[in-house]
């Protein structure tokens, strides 16, 4: 029973496309962390976004309640009262209009920026190369150390 020794082959040996692939996958994970956190600032700018715009709609609520408060201190006669009430009923519900389109707005510009960071990203060319390496997977494997990767480990017998 004879036993095939390897010699280890350093990976500055190996060609150079087996270590374009071998850097491309080492520097993966690296570029998948830095896409998900532009990710995430993406969402967290359009959660900034989308709480202004509530800030805003409930401001303007408030100065819109706030006046009518101060109007019903007074007496008024029934046709004033409902006056009021159709004014706040009409503004209220073009500031809810208002208010969803905005929010709206906001949600569809955080998901393109968030899909931007995705498209953009360096991991996404990495993450071709590296499906690229399997396809050349015999490379890595030089690379690791002259077909390391060949059968399985047992020795063979002649």
């Amino acid at each position: 029973m004879s036993t095939r020794k390897h010699s280890p082959q350093s990976a500055a040996t190996a060609t150079p496309e087996a270590s374009a692939i071998l850097d491309a996958v080492n520097d993966l994970p690296r570029q998948q962390m830095a896409m998900a956190t532009q990710a995430a600032c993406a969402m967290f700018r359009g959660f900034e976004a989308m709480r202004k715009t509530q800030e805003h709609a409930a401001h303007r609520a408030l100065a819109r309640h706030s006046t009518a408060a101060e109007k019903l201190k007074a007496p008024c006669s029934p046709a004033q009262l409902l006056e009021l009430q159709s004014e706040l009923l009409r503004f209220d519900i073009e500031s809810a209009n208002l208010y969803w389109q905005q929010l709206h707005g906001a949600a569809l510009s955080m998901q393109a920026e968030m899909l931007a960071c995705s498209a953009n990203s360096a991991a996404a060319e990495s993450a071709q190369k590296a499906a690229s390496a399997l396809g050349s997977f015999p490379a890595i494997a030089a690379a690791f150390g002259n077909g390391g990767f060949h059968g399985n480990a047992r020795s063979e017998s002649s």
